[in-house]
């Protein structure tokens, strides 16, 4: 009787001690995970990557300082195409971006099957004009004279009811959700668009007779951005602002973003570093 109470009292110790094992693993797996959660996707993230491009990393250089000041640390990721960020964002390779503009991101969306969300609180916008090295004026672009334009269905949209709007061509009807050059129903002098990628309008602007381009792009290629013939007037209908993915537009850290970006020191440096090549301003949609 004695020998058999302590085999079963070795097997009960034996199962007590297996239950204590499971319960420390599960204590310290669920310890993990939220470890983890808050260090990636808690309100008490800390660590954030943005990425931008050259044209505008100025900017995201003062949020990264007045960002510092709220205990945020601040991962400048600066791209060489106008896409890339876009594409890093979708991936989660970065936190958010500050560059592209809404119907750029909501074309983006579409194609991608992606879910990148602005955070409502602060927008700026580049002013969309037509340059020309080589006239003075509109009705100086002569016949089967060149025009440079962005490659991207939002942007080219953009340009082709900008040439339409100052009688250098007419549209059709619209074959898509954005206009093309197959759109184009009178040409009349026999214009050659040549389409590129939006950060390279500047390019060849000293070998085209015009460039459609944003004044931002112009800037960053050491040309006045206030030099252009014509400008479209359509800004506040391209807000750019700070892009996130679903569902962090209303983190602490998206929102300390709104925060120093609304602040009379952001917006005095903004203005003083881009000449108004960029303006904030509200955007009510």
């Amino acid at each position: 009787m004695f020998v058999m109470s302590l085999v079963k009292m070795k097997k009960i110790s034996k199962k007590i001690a297996l239950l204590l094992c499971l319960l420390l693993a599960f204590i310290a797996f669920t310890g993990c995970g939220q470890n983890q959660n808050t260090d990636t996707q808690g309100e008490e993230k800390t660590k954030i990557s943005i990425g931008c491009m050259p044209l505008n990393e100025e900017a995201v250089q003062v949020v990264k300082e007045l960002m510092a000041d709220k205990g945020y640390e601040m991962e400048v990721m600066v791209f060489d195409g106008n896409n890339l960020p876009a594409e890093a964002l979708m991936a989660d390779e970065i936190d958010c971006l500050l560059l592209n503009h809404l119907p750029w991101i909501n074309n983006f969306n579409e194609q991608n099957g992606s879910e990148l969300t602005m955070v409502k609180g602060f927008t700026y916008a580049s002013l969309f004009g037509i340059y020309s090295a080589k006239h003075d004026s509109i009705e100086d672009i002569p016949e089967n004279g060149t025009i440079i334009v962005s490659n991207d269905p939002a942007n080219m949209h953009r340009s082709l009811l900008f040439m339409q709007k100052l009688g250098l061509i007419k549209l059709g009807e619209q074959s898509g959700d954005y206009y093309t050059v197959l759109d184009i129903s009178e040409n009349p002098k026999n214009l050659q668009i040549v389409e590129v990628e939006t950060t390279n309008t500047a390019g060849s602007f000293q070998d085209a007779d015009a460039s459609i381009s944003f004044s931002s792009v112009m800037r960053n290629a050491g040309i006045d951005a206030h030099s252009y013939l014509a400008e479209d007037g359509e800004y506040v209908n391209y807000p750019t602002g700070f892009f996130v993915n679903k569902g962090d537009e209303e983190s602490a850290w998206a929102k300390a973003l709104i925060e120093v970006t609304n602040t009379e020191d952001f917006q005095k440096k903004f203005d003083e570093i881009f000449q108004g090549a960029y303006m904030i301003f509200d955007y009510e949609g």
